[in-house]
Order: C-alpha cells, then sequence, then structure tokens
C-alpha cells in the first residue's frame, strides 16, 4: 500500500496546492482505513483520489487547445474526466471554432482503453489508406485525412498514448491541418 500511495504522491507534483492537498488527503485517508483492515474504504478513497488526478489532468489538456485562428471564432473550452469503468473511461478536452457557416471541432482524447486499438491502426500506414485516408505530417507527427475534400477529418496519434481528432463542417482541410498545427504537442507531452 505504501507503494501505492508514494506513486500517487508523485503524481501530484504537477498538481496545484489545494488539489493536491484534496487528493493527499483522501490517499492518507485510504491508507488509515487500510491499516484498520476497512478494504472498501480504502478502495473508494483511492479511486476519490485517482479522480481528482484525472479532473486535473483534464482541466489541464484545455490550456493545449489552441485560440481561435485569424477570422475564427472560439467556443468554451471543455473537458471531462471518467474512469474506466465507465463507457471506457477517458480524459477529453474540446473546443469548437466557428467562422461563418464553417465549423471545426478539435478534441484530445487520452487514458481511455477504447483507444489503444484504434491507435494502433491510426499509426500503421497500410491501414490507413487501406480505407481511403490520406497520410499528412503534422508538427512532425504522422496523421491520417478521411474525407480531405468534404467535410475532412483528420487523427493524429501523440506519444502513442493521446489522440487529437480535427473534425470540420463546411471548413477546409486547410482548416483543419492548421488547428491540428496550432496544438502545443510539447507541452501536450508534459500533462
Amino acid at each position: 500500500m505504501k507503494t501505492l500511495a508514494t506513486l500517487a504522491l508523485l503524481t501530484l507534483s504537477a498538481l496545484p496546492v489545494h488539489a493536491a492537498d484534496e487528493v493527499e488527503a483522501a490517499i492518507d485517508e485510504a491508507q488509515s482505513a487500510y491499516e484498520k483492515g476497512d478494504m472498501s474504504k480504502a478502495a473508494s478513497q483511492l479511486d476519490y483520489a485517482a479522480s481528482l488526478i484525472r479532473q486535473k489532468k483534464a482541466e489541464a489538456f484545455k490550456t493545449v487547445l489552441p485560440d481561435a485562428l485569424s477570422g475564427w471564432e472560439a467556443g468554451e473550452a471543455e473537458s471531462s474526466a471518467a474512469a474506466g469503468a465507465l463507457f471506457g473511461g477517458g480524459i477529453t478536452a474540446s473546443r469548437n471554432y466557428n467562422k461563418g457557416e464553417a465549423s471545426v471541432k478539435l478534441e484530445i482524447i487520452t487514458d481511455s482503453p477504447l483507444l489503444q486499438g484504434m491507435m494502433g491502426l491510426i499509426a500503421n500506414p497500410a491501414f490507413a489508406t487501406m480505407s481511403g485516408g490520406k497520410l499528412v505530417q503534422i508538427n512532425g507527427q504522422q496523421a491520417i485525412v478521411e474525407n480531405p475534400q468534404d467535410n475532412p477529418k483528420l487523427s493524429l496519434v501523440v506519444g502513442g498514448k493521446t489522440l487529437i481528432k480535427v473534425e470540420a463542417m463546411g471548413a477546409s482541410l486547410e482548416d483543419v491541418q492548421a488547428y491540428a498545427k496550432a496544438v502545443d504537442l510539447d507541452k501536450l507531452g508534459k500533462i
């Protein structure tokens, strides 16, 4: 249990102090319950601490969503975090961008077991092109574009664990690629 608590505490270094205090309190309570033999309470408190960490990670992902590009308007960035037992779990952050009738949705998804199989397909050029996808480079990363002429969709795997999806309605492939390029991949990799 001490190893689990130590691992959880190491994860806290990137969290704001207030959140870290909440997480640390949950971990301390879990450890105390474990030492008293209350396994249900210990597990519940560890789940709670993990949920708080996922929430903070989701909020941090919103910071890598780009501002509106020139001539575009951006909606509010949104995020969510769900445990693995809920619909496959995962962390998402998304933002919509509009320019007249055209719109682009940029979504970042990570920590979802459901993504593992899909990421392998995206990363494999043979599968990408068999389904009609077109390979492109975005900031040195391989991406797949579907429907390049009509409401293009772009999928980009970063670090083997994070999926960036950019989908257009009435916007061009150039717009989709510009938004994908505007994501701060270095910052994303540090979250």
